[in-house]
């Protein structure tokens, strides 16, 4: 369906580009397996200074002149619009409007914020990481056709690279995750993480290492840029995390997927779902546990029970599964198909390595 034409809204701030989804997008035009794309990053462009609301009155003018028939904006949390704005959105074109929200949020503490409602409420479909309260989220704000879609890694920012068949790691294991501790209000089981991190420091010492803010003691490292956490990643054999949200069904952070893609085995929270998520194939690759101390254990176990060519293996095992399930630009193609198929998605495939191209508009 070559007549397809995408208006992008991404969550960018700063130097930070969603290069998971821009480059796609430019790939996808030069296949001609959609017709244009544009993006017009709101966020960016109110924290860039000037008026919000003429931000805000430029991206619906933006619709009424590109006319897109589909609209896909991502976290809107700090964009400032309301139910207007979408209305006059919808009365400055036609198209399908898919709303995709990856940041979690509870009910009370951490509550969704009102353009992400709004934004639900318009949306023809919402994608949402979390299948419990994460989605009740959109649901009690009136979103019609909330889904699930998970975390995903960007093939462009983690770019491949085979696992190293060196028999040493610098560390046995590395945990890429700031240290949470709020008075008041902040994410759930912050608690939970300091407690792993603290037994994972007392059983491994220096054979651990931590990236992230506010951690202090044995393999504290400070914190590491977003886009090189693949490279401390794969300075051990195991990346470890403990969730926020430990509670919410077929719920996991991109910790998962860019571990996987870096080639690691990676250790996590057990949470609801996993079972129809993660075959019993994955076991090879992936360990999570209910508990804390209970995740350390099967760490340890993993570690003294494994060789390192029983690891190299899983490393590459590991990667295969994560390119073949959780790249982001096949997810937007999943985003864009939502309702019908308007892109062929074995050609969308065959389109991503057609040169270095990506969109830069904002």
């Amino acid at each position: 369906m070559t007549g397809v034409r995408i208006l992008y809204v991404p969550n960018e701030a700063g130097d930070f580009r969603q290069l998971g989804f821009r480059r796609p997008l430019a790939n996808l035009v030069r296949a001609g397996l959609i017709s244009d794309a544009d993006v017009f990053s709101l966020q960016w462009r109110i924290r860039n200074g000037g008026d919000a609301e003429e931000h805000r009155q430029d991206l619906i003018k933006r619709i009424q002149g590109f006319r897109p028939n589909v609209v896909l904006m991502q976290h809107l949390g700090t964009t400032g619009l309301t139910d207007k704005h979408f209305k006059a959105m919808r009365a400055a074109g036609e198209f399908d409007f898919i709303y995709h929200e990856a940041d979690p949020y509870s009910r009370f503490l951490h509550p969704l914020p009102k353009p992400a409602q709004a934004a639900g409420r318009a949306a023809d479909v919402t994608f949402t990481v979390g299948s419990g309260v994460f989605a009740e989220n959109f649901r009690r704000a009136g979103s019609r056709d909330v889904r699930w879609a998970s975390h995903v890694f960007e093939p462009d920012r983690y770019q491949f690279s085979p696992v190293s068949v060196e028999p040493v790691r610098e560390h046995d294991v590395v945990v890429v995750a700031n240290r949470n501790s709020p008075r008041f209000r902040g994410h759930p089981n912050w608690r939970d993480r300091i407690k792993f991190v603290s037994i994972l420091q007392d059983r491994l010492g220096d054979r651990l290492a931590i990236y992230g803010r506010g951690w202090t003691g044995a393999g504290a490292q400070g914190p590491i840029d977003f886009s090189k956490q693949n490279e401390a990643i794969r300075s051990a054999w195991v990346s470890a995390n403990w969730d926020h949200y430990a509670k919410e069904p077929h719920y996991f952070s991109n910790r998962l997927p860019i571990s996987l893609a870096s080639g690691s085995i990676h250790a996590t929270t057990y949470h609801r779902g996993y079972d129809s998520l993660f075959p019993d194939s994955t076991r090879a690759f992936l360990m999570h546990n209910r508990s804390p101390r209970g995740l350390v254990e099967d760490i340890e176990q993993y570690l003294s029970q494994t060789s390192p060519a029983d690891r190299i293996d899983a490393g590459s095992r590991a990667q295969r599964f994560a390119y073949k399930g959780f790249r982001q630009d096949d997810q937007l193609v999943r985003f864009l198909n939502f309702r019908e198929v308007k892109v062929d998605p074995n050609a969308a495939s065959d389109s991503w390595d057609l040169g270095d191209l990506s969109m830069t508009a904002v």
